[in-house]
């Protein structure tokens, strides 16, 4: 079952939904602690009035948030669809997993996005607690960000290391990833959800608009691989380029949004 596929925005005009990624305007996302820098709920207005379906909620933007902010968020309209957790799937992550349990209660959010560590030997581990925590928020379903840098980087490791967790989807990154047909191929509906960045060779991130054709060529490699999935605009153009904009990097995530709805027509 596609825990994405019944959400109400984008069915009443049959067309994908785009999310905004909260962690996209926060300037300490990689910073030591990563406390936050902003209210989203301050920046609700102005996402749903750019067009976007819902938000991508990072984690600390909620688990760190005081009680004003957190009934915000509770009442933020468009909602949040996806909670994105980093909470580790290993013994010391319990707490950080239980309490990102509770927040899902609290803001009715139906997906969590996690990740597994680099180790492969702790996978298996690793893929265990994941579903331990799955049943412990019923209701709520896990889509697993299959990231560089992870036990699951590739697609042939994780469509066998995934093979016993049928429950578990999994996200792609379409400008990114040079797999993206082996990622369809392998799992076909379990891929629910895309994050999208363009980043060159020299870690520099673009607009969508800037490089139109290969977000052409990818977009038509997902229509091939039968992907009829959601998108959150996770990066843009400008960041992690000092000193960042907050409300430049808006206008790069509308842009990216627009460009990317134009193409999907």
């Amino acid at each position: 079952m596609n825990p994405l596929k019944n959400l109400p925005v984008a069915a009443q005009c049959n067309r994908a939904s785009i999310y905004l990624g909260t962690v996209l305007l926060e300037s300490n996302r990689w910073a030591g602690a990563r406390i936050p820098t902003y209210r989203v709920s301050e920046w609700m207005e102005r996402i749903a009035a750019a067009g976007f379906d819902g938000i991508e909620l990072w984690e600390n933007h909620v688990a760190m948030a005081d009680a004003a902010e957190r009934a915000a968020l509770r009442a933020a309209q468009p909602p949040a669809r996806i909670l994105n957790s980093y909470a580790p799937m290993c013994e010391s992550g319990e707490a950080a997993r239980r309490q990102i349990a509770g927040v899902a209660r609290e803001l009715g959010v139906k997906v969590v996005k996690f990740n597994v560590g680099s180790d492969p030997e702790a996978l298996e581990s690793e893929l265990r607690t994941a579903r331990d925590w799955a049943a412990s928020m019923p209701g709520v379903s896990l889509l697993c960000e299959c990231h560089p840098g992870t036990a699951l980087e590739y697609p042939e490791v994780a469509v066998a290391a995934l093979a016993s967790c049928p429950e578990i989807g999994v996200i792609v990154h379409p400008f990114s990833s040079p797999s993206l047909a082996e990622w369809l191929h392998y799992f076909g509906p379990r891929v629910l959800h895309a994050h999208v960045q363009i980043v060159d060779a020299q870690q520099r991130r673009w607009r969508l608009s800037d490089q139109p054709a290969q977000v052409r060529e990818q977009l038509a490699v997902m229509r091939d691989g039968g992907f009829a999935g959601s998108f959150t605009i996770e990066f843009t153009a400008g960041v992690g380029v000092a000193p960042e904009d907050r409300d430049a990097l808006f206008a790069s995530a509308c842009d990216d949004m627009l460009f990317l709805r134009d193409v999907l027509k």
